[in-house]
């Protein structure tokens, strides 16, 4: 500030000093030009005057005018002014003195003259000369008082207005020391920032200019480390997601509030944003942390059940509502399982509202250990407990969720140091299958819960007695498949593969059957799919390539011609990471060569992850064994993945297979088919040959393996061991 003042101060002498000399020699050098200009024409005009009077004596005497001296004194002697002193003389044209008025002249002077005339010929001169001392002396006088006049002004332009901006700045250094203490003991935070730019000029960060206590407090350091670092430095990256904002508004000059958390400091700030001038811009922090904890804690009473932390009836018809509005939208469908504990009153009343509290909290964090991230568990109050699917495009879907869950509840709870044993009976509703809207559904949840309850508790029931019953079923047969190994319930029969042109057998495909001491023979169709879903799929395929290698063995050691097998591997069997290790340790236990078996894949499971399936192809090439691709053409495969799979056979699926003879676009597929296979070296079988005309139009293709009814079903192992012993084996693989 004192420098400021001393620098305006030093500018107003300065002004003062240039204006004061400019009245001090502008003014007499003015006058003296003014008077000069017009001293010098009043002498030419009285010169010309003078020269004109002398020519009309010349014109007159024309030999005899220089000789009347008298008469050109007289004409030399008419003058306007007789106050200045001046000297007039008559010259002839060689410059000698004619005649000479007699008044004394001092230097300076200033003359001038005019031509006389004889008949338009000049023949001398009147020359007046003029003395310029009283002029210097006039022009001394106004010097002196514009010095006086200029000393004035020096003083007063000088004076007033250093007065005033002393004024002024001490107002200023007032104001400043005023809003500096506000500045300094306001407790929210404020800092000032100057925009960084590129070499465009466009604004891309911003740095630190100034921080007030306050903000040194929230920032936790003080100012000398915060000044001159740029601002996602010191409150993180969440600044950024507003700099456009904040450019915006620098813009525009509108202000600008938003919402800065800094999860580091656990603390939240409302931030307003505004521009005090060009290229710099200040925000000003509000600790809105408190304010945010009651929000949340409000929010989380309004919303959350306060002993289970689970979200509650309001919470959870919100989330139902928006979820049958998103199934709507997709046509998807929404489960709804209401769950109830058994016999909880009496636990309660026994043990004491305390103990039943706990038991309540233990069974709302087993059971929302046992949800997907993607479902909603909510406690409606009491005992009761909702689980809403949000995306339950199968029926079983919720059954295995409803059984999960009942598993995870019935361990016993330890509760004020004894084990205290519950149940559950939970009761599902479907949309839209049992209601379009949240009252139907939760109503048909209610009754399906009292359902399971008269059933015998501890258990589940659907809204629909079909969905029950397909469930149950579901359910049964999964357990069933579990008890099927232990039971050896499980069996495989062979269907041979034939080569047509020589009706020589190639090998056999070896098939798992299901033999359920009540149900009777389960159709392959029906406990594969069940598999699949259960994940019995791993450990039952695990069992058919071990009976095949037993098989192969037993084969071997009875001296029976050594024939190829085929075993199919599911596309969850194949994805496990220790898939190779298996079937090399079954090979290695079994001692059997692995040239005599043939994994079978679909064409599906290898696509899904095409690179995966290529490397673990190659470790199972590497172990010798022969790699085919089953149901080829009903996936979407690439040439260039074809290429670059290795395998042996492509079987092509029984569905083109069965109309080849009528449905021109069958018949294409498997030509097209048939024709790849050959341009890439692999064997081609056909499944499902049913019919003469069929083999010849495969035989006329160039495809000679064939798997079907019209040769062979499939058939228990004694009835194959007959076959291997009567049919000729091929002596090689056929080329198709």
């Amino acid at each position: 500030m004192k420098t400021q003042e001393r620098s305006i101060a030093r500018i107003t002498t300065i002004l003062a000093a240039i204006i004061t000399v400019a009245v001090s020699v502008l003014a007499p050098a003015g006058y003296f030009l003014v008077s000069y200009q017009y001293m010098v024409g009043s002498l030419d005009t009285q010169a010309e005057i003078n020269a004109r009077a002398v020519t009309q004596l010349v014109m007159a005497n024309p030999q005899m005018w220089r000789y009347e001296e008298v008469r050109l004194m007289a004409l030399l002697e008419r003058r306007a002014r007789r106050d200045l002193p001046e000297v007039r003389r008559v010259l002839d044209s060689q410059g000698k003195i004619i005649a000479e008025s007699a008044d004394p002249l001092r230097a300076p002077a200033v003359s001038r003259r005019h031509a006389i005339y004889d008949a338009g010929t000049p023949v001398a001169q009147i020359e007046i000369s003029c003395s310029l001392r009283p002029l210097l002396l006039e022009t001394t006088l106004v010097a002196a008082g514009a010095i006086l006049l200029g000393g004035l002004g020096f003083i007063i332009l000088r004076t007033i207005p250093l007065r005033a901006v002393q004024k002024a700045h001490h107002s200023l250094a007032e104001s400043e020391a005023k809003y500096r203490s506000l500045y300094e003991s306001m407790k929210e935070g404020m800092a000032l920032y100057r925009f960084i730019r590129d070499g465009d000029g466009n604004p891309v960060s911003f740095e630190v200019v100034d921080i007030n206590p306050s903000c040194e407090s929230i920032l936790g350091m003080g100012k000398t480390a915060v000044v001159g670092r740029r601002g996602a430095e010191l409150f993180g990256g969440a600044v950024m997601d507003f700099f456009v904002d904040i450019v915006r508004g620098a813009q525009t000059g509108e202000a600008l509030t938003f919402e800065l958390p800094l999860p580091e400091k656990n603390r939240f700030f409302d931030v307003s944003v505004f521009y005090p001038e060009e290229g710099l811009f200040a925000t000003l922090f509000e600790d809105v942390t408190e304010r945010k904890k009651s929000d949340a804690q409000i929010q989380r009473l309004a919303y959350y059940d306060t002993l289970t932390g689970l979200p509650n009836r309001t919470l959870f018809f919100d989330r139902l509502n928006q979820a049958l509005a998103g199934a709507s939208r997709r046509n998807g469908k929404v489960a709804l399982l209401f769950i109830d504990l058994d016999g909880f009153k009496l636990i309660n009343d026994n043990l004491g509202h305390a103990q039943g509290d706990l038991l309540l909290m233990t069974v709302a964090q087993r059971l929302g250990e046992g949800i997907r991230r993607s479902d909603t568990l909510a406690r409606l109050g009491g005992d009761e407990f909702m689980v809403l699917i949000s995306s339950a495009d199968e029926d079983r879907n919720a059954a295995q969720l409803a059984q999960h869950l009942l598993e995870r509840i019935s361990p016993p709870c330890e509760i004020g140091g004894r084990d205290v044993y519950t149940s559950a009976s939970i009761g599902i509703s479907i949309f839209p299958d049992d209601g379009r809207d949240v009252e139907t559904l939760v109503r048909c949840a209610d009754m399906a819960m009292y359902a399971a309850k008269e059933a015998g508790r501890n258990g589940y029931h659907f809204h629909s007695g079909e969905m029950n019953r397909k469930a149950h079923e579901r359910m049964e047969l999964e357990m069933s498949l579990r008890q099927a190994l232990d039971r050896h319930e499980f069996f495989l029969e062979f269907q041979p593969i034939i080569n047509a042109r020589g009706d020589c057998l190639v090998g056999a495909e070896a098939l798992v059957r299901w033999q359920h001491p009540v149900q009777g023979r389960i159709m392959p169709g029906t406990f594969i799919p069940a598999a699949e879903n259960s994940g019995m799929v791993i450990p039952l395929g695990e069992w058919v390539l071990r009976n095949v290698c037993e098989k192969v063995r037993e084969w071997r050691n009875a001296d029976l011609p050594p024939v190829k097998l085929s075993v199919n591997v599911s596309g969850r069997q194949f994805e496990q990471r220790d898939f190779t290790a298996v079937v090399h340790g079954i090979l290695k236990e079994t001692g059997v060569d692995a040239r005599s078996l043939q994994l079978e894949l679909t064409e599906t499971s290898l696509m899904k992850d095409a690179d995966a399936a290529v490397s673990a192809l190659h470790k199972l090439k590497e172990l010798d064994l022969r790699i085919a691709v089953d149901d080829f053409g009903t996936g979407y495969s690439s040439l260039g993945y074809l290429r670059n799979f290795p395998i042996d056979h492509i079987k092509i699926d029984r569905s083109f297979v069965m109309d080849i003879c009528d449905n021109p676009d069958d018949r294409s597929i498997v030509e097209a088919i048939v024709a790849m296979a050959n341009k890439l070296n692999l064997n081609v079988v056909a499944e499902g040959v049913e019919t003469v005309e069929q083999r010849d139009f495969l035989l006329n293709l160039g495809c000679h393996e064939m798997q079907g009814f019209l040769f062979h079903r499939p058939m228990p192992e004694e009835q194959f061991v007959e076959l291997l012993r009567g049919m000729t084996l091929c002596a090689t693989p056929t080329a198709s």
